[in-house]
């Protein structure tokens, strides 16, 4: 692997934690101050629940360090995807922060989620949890990367749909949850049937259903779209720990 790409990964993981403090030095506005800007919407988690980026950013910051200092094939591996999948979240943090178009957000979400998921697969592949702690390290990083942009791609659904139709936040809310929940569903399936095994996927993905529990169990108040939600995130996990995976091995069922 060239040096060049090594610098541009850790550059572009460094570049993540700092695009964020960019709105405190007046460029911009937060993601999280738009989203509720006219209203709370039923698909949004709770604003704790995003501090899984920090577990995220942390993790792809340690991998990108080792990765220049001693790399590791397992790591290698990885590196393309998840450069990709870097440079596209930076990206995106500083569309939305700076234009916040509903569109653009949307789009630009959907290049991460396949670069995501082409790491989760070749991690599945090449560098599988084998019990030693930069496997672990792998897997969790990545998982989580891969299972928080399927959170981040489902709840975006709902608000492109009220961009197209001219809706508010607060406006058809069960149309807006089932628009968040059935596409978290089919994601879920595919991520475990063709994609990967990892596990982590699945802790990201129900902790961002969850978040979303809570958002309208304490602020919307609508305690019923908090019990679907709850009931669909059970489901999913149920499924995957029930059923097991296939991931990036589809003639083997694995737990």
């Amino acid at each position: 692997m060239s040096s060049s790409l090594k610098i541009l990964f850790l550059s572009g993981v460094i570049a993540q934690f700092f695009v964020p403090v960019l709105t405190q030095l007046g460029m911009g506005e937060t993601i999280g101050d738009r989203a509720v800007a006219d209203g709370i919407p039923p698909e949004l988690p709770l604003g704790i629940f995003f501090s899984i980026w920090g577990v995220i950013f942390l993790g792809l910051f340690v991998l990108a360090l080792q990765n220049l200092l001693s790399p590791k094939p397992a790591i290698e591996a990885l590196i393309l995807p998840l450069t990709l999948a870097v440079f596209g979240n930076v990206f995106w943090m500083l569309s939305a922060q700076t234009l916040g178009l509903v569109w653009l957000d949307f789009i630009l979400l959907l290049p991460i989620l396949a670069a995501t998921w082409w790491a989760a697969y070749r991690q599945d592949r090449f560098a599988r949890y084998d019990g030693t702690p930069l496997r672990i390290l792998i897997g969790l990083t990545v998982g989580l990367f891969a299972g928080w942009l399927t959170v981040a791609v489902s709840i975006s659904v709902p608000d492109l749909g009220r961009w197209l139709l001219s809706r508010g936040p607060t406006d058809a809310v069960w149309q807006s949850l089932w628009m968040t929940l059935v596409p978290a569903v089919i994601l879920a399936i595919v991520f475990a049937n063709h994609v990967s095994r990892n596990l982590w996927y699945f802790v990201a993905l129900g902790w961002g259903l969850l978040g979303i529990v809570v958002n309208n169990w304490t602020r919307t108040g609508a305690g019923w779209l908090a019990i679907i939600t709850a009931v669909i995130a059970l489901y999913v996990l149920f499924r995957r720990l029930r059923f097991g995976a296939r991931g990036s091995y589809p003639d083997k069922l694995s737990t």
